[in-house]
């Protein structure tokens, strides 16, 4: 049970009062032939001054043959969706890419995958002789904590800019990479309409690219006697092996650096070598010379070309060895992978 009394000042005004002293305002009137009741808020919490302004507003609304409950779920859906705009603004490219490298690892090969966590790393701890240290962030890493919305073509011009000075290369896989998660993610109703304009697409961002150019560095015939003596000659045995094997087999850098004794067949004269195509692998002749260069190696772990010094075990940056010995046979811009362009060539 309960009694309204009626505001005399303002039409349609009423507070509502029971027996247990709650007292509510209301708010009553007439929309298209039917009766329209609502609670405008209780006693004290809303005064009267509060009450007879919202009416009032009310009144105008149904005047008018708007209802106002209509008005106000609108303005609630509204409000909603600017929230869900702002938070989707806040959005940090991180949060793209974790769930870009989510969506996608089971499609991808473990080397792909690998290459996105790689380029998007952060300071990591690695080892260096008996002294740890922290690696220097990768190029994505630098994108991470930028909202999406506010990746524009500017901000990702001045980012390729500054990888350009020191890792051009790396910088323009990376753009390949990060363009690629952009695509994705316009394709996604979180993240769709969320980067502005384009950008990743804007003709200021790809001019600022650095063109992959084709190296051509590698052997010729007439330097072999004196590149071989030059790589016998280095003082650290396993770095020699490994140069010289790289070279007779024509395999990849990491194939040959990860090999292990297990993947060495003495008896059928194989090796079993991890392939960047092939996940599993591909076996080769093992040769005379490639034999004994690996079974004079002493072992010390699961790997042939052991490393002191790397946290890995095996040998992960051989390049230093490579240009001494390159500099001593009188060979400039020689690089790793230019032994497996000299495979090629000279085997032709």
């Amino acid at each position: 049970d309960y009694v309204i009394y009626w505001d005399e000042t303002v039409k349609g005004l009423g507070l509502k009062t029971y027996p247990s002293s709650k007292k509510t305002f209301l708010f009553q009137s007439r929309l298209g032939g039917k009766v329209l009741k609502i609670t405008l808020g209780t006693f004290p919490n809303s005064t009267i001054d509060q009450a007879r302004q919202k009416a009032k507003a009310l009144d105008v609304m149904c005047t008018q043959g708007i209802d106002p409950r209509l008005e106000k779920k609108k303005q609630i859906a509204q409000n909603d969706l600017e929230a869900k705009q702002i938070k989707r603004n806040k959005l940090l490219f991180a949060d793209v890419w974790d769930s870009y490298l989510q969506a996608n690892q089971s499609r991808w090969r473990e080397r792909t995958y690998k290459d996105h966590i790689r380029l998007a790393s952060g300071n990591n701890e690695i080892s260096i002789g008996k002294r740890k240290t922290l690696s220097k962030p990768q190029p994505i890493y630098a994108l991470l904590n930028i909202p999406i919305s506010e990746l524009s073509s500017n901000v990702l011009t001045e980012w390729l800019n500054q990888e350009n000075i020191e890792r051009p290369t790396s910088a323009a896989l990376s753009f390949r990479l990060v363009r690629a998660c952009l695509n994705w993610a316009d394709e996604q109703s979180l993240y769709m309409g969320l980067l502005p304009d384009k950008s990743i697409h804007t003709k200021q961002v790809k001019q600022s690219v650095t063109p992959t150019k084709a190296k051509k560095d590698c052997l010729q015939r007439e330097q072999l006697h004196a590149f071989f003596k030059a790589i016998l000659e280095l003082p650290n045995p396993y770095i020699s092996a490994y140069l010289l094997v790289t070279l007779i087999t024509g395999a990849r850098r990491n194939e040959i650096a990860t090999l292990k004794w297990q993947d060495i067949d003495l008896k059928w004269n194989t090796l079993h070598i991890s392939d960047k195509i092939d996940d599993e692998g591909r076996s080769i002749p093992l040769t005379p010379y490639v034999k004994k260069l690996i079974t004079d190696l002493p072992k010390h772990n699961d790997y042939v070309f052991y490393s002191e010094k790397s946290s890995t075990g095996y040998i992960v940056e051989p390049t230093k060895s490579l240009k001494l010995a390159a500099s001593n046979a009188g060979i400039e811009h020689l690089s790793i992978h230019g032994l497996r362009r000299s495979f090629k060539t000279l085997s032709e």
